[in-house]
């Protein structure tokens, strides 16, 4: 057994990663106590102006921020994890990454603990990695009350490069430390907890999040100690399992488990708390990303020990949108069950965004629409703690430009829940064919009427997009033709001339070389659309034949035509490419398909569009003309967005 004291780590070098703040990140040394931050940072909207009818202040985003990437010897801080000892003492934990902020490599488990409800932070102590170059990660600590002893049950695993330079996890096994000094000093088992993995298992976790200590049922023993997990197994089932103990956390046993049956979503991430009635209510994250809207799934237990949860087990939660990501629950004595998570929807990490806390009045089996925001930027994994006054303590993942590498500090009262309540659903634009994809609707922009009749979509070149969200099948583009078809209305503007930046118009899929992506964008340099097609293999483009930045409506056609990339403006001829592109334009990940602006959000349109179709074959000069009369073309049409109402 090894007592580890409190060790405080200063900063390497001054790197910088492109991730964060665009290198405005200070190279700050290591301070001992990290001081109370003089109030909630300005945060723009992700939905809607800060005026914006529905919209509320929400609760203080950032009280304090225990942990800042590029500082105290780490690039990146992840995974935060908070608890509240017996005596009243919190601790936030997390994964301090010593080179960029990727899942494997250098990783070790970090704490700082606080005497004053998160105002301020003590030093940085170490619990586990330093010297080590191994990965310790997903931490996942919980208090006996009748002792004081946190327990902290925690992953390990090494790592090594391949001959390319990818780092390659290795096998990975839970491990177990201690504290009875209110966290000060922590003394580590060094090795694994073989029970708590199955022989075939290739995977194992535990949280990330603080685990639960029961009710007593009887008056002459502490509560039950429960830690929830996830595991892989060797033939490709994944599920969840609880972890539990019965000696105040000095030994652990494998309780109920479940696993996803074939075909279906499973639970991964799992956070846990204690109902009213005893039952233990988890909230997890789902492996379900494409095709569907629900991203975290749901499951009640009574029994910890038992060998598998009841029927049904783990199910998805309607009504909660949400993207992949952890999140955290904690039931309020004698009030709601809270859930604390991103809440902007969508498939992809990359959607982490908005952080929010919902309520359940009825144990989870429905949360409510309204909901009171943290923060409106982008932020990751969150855990909460019941504080001893009171209120709720949340500690959250963000930074500028990416949903993690800071992690922040937040408290709030039931009163201060209530009055930050908004309606968190989407508002959408609604897409006419059967597959009924809404696009969603950011920023605020406007349904101008048209002089013909009808209305179009007016976007600010500001804040305003639309998102095709969840990458449904019939949104994936593959190696056979298909066409874009829109009408566009703009402008170019001096700021654009100056700039340089092309305006998005319509962006598909990825971003970058390498990325399978389509995209029409509106180039201020010469006044023309461009086309622009990658299947992973580089990029061919093609440029309109004419001007459109005239401020007069154009329809616009990109297309690939028997191999040919094609795009034609109010029915001219098409300007081609020279050579393909070939290939297969599917994702192999989640995606997003946006309007108005490009995956990193970095550029935005200033114009109007209208009668926005995908197909999923190409168009001829007949099709092109009923279009651009009036008239539908359905044939193979995947999506069509008339801007007709938001909703």
């Amino acid at each position: 057994m090894n007592v580890h004291r409190a060790v405080v780590r200063f900063r390497r070098s001054a790197r910088a990663r492109a991730w964060a703040a665009g290198g405005a990140v200070a190279a700050l040394a290591a301070v001992a106590v990290t001081a109370l931050l003089p109030g909630p940072p300005a945060a723009p909207d992700d939905d809607s102006p800060a005026d914006g009818p529905g919209h509320k202040p929400g609760l203080t985003a950032a009280v304090s921020a225990p942990f800042n990437a590029f500082t105290e010897g780490y690039d990146c801080y992840r995974t935060p994890t908070l608890t509240t000892t017996k005596d009243g003492t919190l601790l936030a934990i997390a994964e301090a990454r010593t080179t960029g902020c990727g899942d494997i490599g250098d990783i070790d488990l970090v704490l700082k603990r606080s005497t004053d409800e998160g105002r301020t932070w003590g030093p940085l102590q170490i619990i586990r990695g330093a010297g080590d170059p191994g990965a310790y990660g997903n931490p996942a600590p919980v208090v006996d009350a009748a002792s004081g002893r946190i327990s902290l049950l925690y992953a390990y695993s090494t790592w090594t490069t391949d001959p390319d330079g990818n780092r390659v996890r290795g096998p990975r096994e839970l491990r177990l430390a201690h504290s009875t000094d209110d966290g000060a000093d922590w003394t580590t088992d060094p090795e694994p907890q073989p029970q708590l993995k199955g022989a075939d298992w290739s995977w194992v976790s535990v949280g990330p999040g603080h685990g639960v200590q029961l009710t007593p049922t009887r008056a002459d023993q502490p509560g039950r100690l429960v830690v929830s997990a996830d595991y892989r197994t060797e033939s490709g089932e994944s599920g969840a399992q609880l972890l539990y103990s019965d000696d105040g956390g000095l030994s652990w046993k494998p309780g109920a488990r479940w696993g996803a049956p074939e075909g279906r979503p499973a639970p991964n991430e799992p956070a846990l708390t204690e109902l009213p009635d005893g039952r233990i209510y988890v909230n997890a994250r789902s492996t379900a990303t494409c095709g569907t809207a629900d991203h975290r799934m749901s499951a009640v237990i009574d029994d910890a020990s038992a060998p598998e949860f009841p029927a049904p087990g783990f199910v998805p939660v309607a009504g909660l949108p949400a993207p992949p990501a952890s999140g955290s629950v904690l039931q309020l004595p004698g009030g709601p069950l809270l859930l604390s998570a991103p809440s902007r929807p969508g498939a992809e990490s990359a959607d982490r965004w908005t952080l929010a806390v919902r309520t359940s009045r009825d144990e989870g089996r429905t949360w409510s629409t309204d909901g009171a925001v943290v923060l409106r930027e982008r932020a990751g994994y969150s855990d909460m703690t019941a504080l001893p006054g009171g209120r709720v303590g949340l500690l959250y993942e963000t930074a500028n430009g990416t949903p993690h590498g800071y992690i922040k500090f937040t408290a709030f009262g039931p009163q201060e829940l209530r009055a930050a309540a908004e309606d968190l659903t989407p508002r959408r634009t609604t897409d006419t064919t059967p597959y009924g994809n809404h696009a969603v609707v950011h920023g605020a922009p406007r349904l101008g009427n048209r002089p013909g009749g009808g209305k179009a979509m007016r976007f600010d070149g500001k804040d305003d997009f639309l998102r095709l969200i969840d990458c449904p099948d019939e949104l994936r583009v593959g190696a056979d033709d298909f066409a874009v078809a829109t009408w566009v209305k703009y402008k170019t503007r001096g700021q654009d001339k100056e700039s340089g930046v092309r305006q998005p118009l319509f962006w598909a899929y990825g971003q970058g070389p390498a990325a399978p992506q389509i995209r029409i964008e509106a180039d201020p340099a010469t006044g023309r659309l461009e086309g622009t097609v990658n299947s992973g293999t580089g990029p061919v483009a093609v440029t309109s034949r004419s001007r459109t930045d005239d401020d007069t409506w154009h329809h616009v056609v990109l297309q690939r035509s028997a191999g040919r990339l094609e795009l034609s403006v109010d029915g001219a001829p098409p300007a081609t490419a020279p050579t393909g592109p070939a290939g297969d334009l599917r994702p192999t990940g989640p995606f997003t398909i946006h309007l108005g602006t490009q995956p990193d959000y970095k550029a935005f349109y200033a114009g109007a569009l209208d009668d926005v179709r995908l197909y999923g074959r190409a168009l001829s000069r007949n099709d092109m003309a009923r279009l651009r009369d009036g008239n539908d073309v359905t044939d193979q049409e995947r999506v069509h967005l008339p801007f007709d109402r938001i909703w």
